[in-house]
């Protein structure tokens, strides 16, 4: 069998033809094949059996609509490639816009920042690596502290990054320049409505926060005011049609200048709130 037949023959099993790069990708990763050798021997008989058995477990599990990500073990996201399983959240793209205004908030001096329900520790390793901040990093999941863990490792930040296991704030936890997060925000009825590769993979505890999604945003912004410095800054991803609530909970507790900052989709994702002097 050639590589181009592979491809093409598998292509054939999915109903949906936008599967051609994540099995392009999964070709050339059960062979240890880069883009452009994929291309060179896409018209050569494979003879590496080893990749030919690991390509077919690979594909079985995409055709039940596993994410790539969980399949392959990582994702690229801001640029660095992070260690996945299925016990965190895949970092997506939106969540870029968080780092970017973080990244625009610290001050020329590193800051001392709080990653809330870091999972992967995608915000927090990149914070640490591109400010040179000091960053806790809490997570409640033991399975996904253990992600958190090995990215941190991976990435060289272990004298930056520290993790810990802990609901939202940590014990005596006060004197923060900024707090971040990437929270659950969605509702019980948002969770019904997504597609199986999300609500039959990944784990709903990252994705759902209560009836309408604002739970523990609700408990971040309550927390918040009590760890950050007066003037400190507060950097919450949120979801669709959050923005009303998410401002009138802000103003009730002592955050002012408040900015909202739009996705792909022009959809307000981001919030950036200052603690009042």
């Amino acid at each position: 069998m050639l590589y181009s037949e592979l491809f093409s023959n598998s292509l054939k099993k999915f109903k949906d033809k936008d599967k051609s790069l994540d099995l392009q990708i999964l070709i050339e990763f059960a062979f240890n094949l880069t883009r452009e050798q994929f291309w060179i021997k896409k018209n050569e008989e494979i003879t590496d059996k080893t990749g030919l058995r690991k390509f077919y477990r690979y594909r079985k599990r995409l055709l039940q609509d596993e994410p790539i990500a969980y399949i392959l073990k990582q994702k690229e996201f801001y640029g660095e490639t992070f260690y996945i399983n299925k016990n965190v959240l895949i970092p997506r793209p939106e969540t870029e816009i968080l780092v970017e205004h973080a990244i625009e908030g610290i001050s020329k001096k590193p800051a001392n920042i709080l990653d809330i329900g870091s999972g992967s520790g995608v915000i927090a390793i990149l914070l640490a690596k591109l400010t040179g901040s000091t960053v806790t990093a809490i997570e409640k999941s033991k399975k996904a502290l253990y992600v958190l863990k090995k990215n941190i490792a991976v990435h060289g930040v272990t004298e930056k990054v520290t993790p810990v296991c802990g609901d939202l704030f940590p014990a005596a936890a006060n004197g923060f320049d900024m707090i971040v997060s990437n929270p659950p925000y969605g509702s019980e009825a948002e969770w019904q409505d997504l597609a199986p590769n999300v609500k039959d993979h990944e784990p709903k505890e990252a994705v759902v926060a209560g009836e309408d999604g604002l739970l523990v945003i609700s408990r971040i912004v309550d927390g918040a005011k009590y760890c950050l410095k007066p003037g400190g800054k507060l950097l919450i991803e949120i979801g669709y049609k959050q923005e009303a609530p998410v401002r009138k909970i802000l103003e009730s507790s002592k955050f002012t200048q408040i900015e909202f900052f739009k996705d792909y989709s022009s959809i307000p994702r981001v919030v950036l709130a200052q603690l009042a002097d």
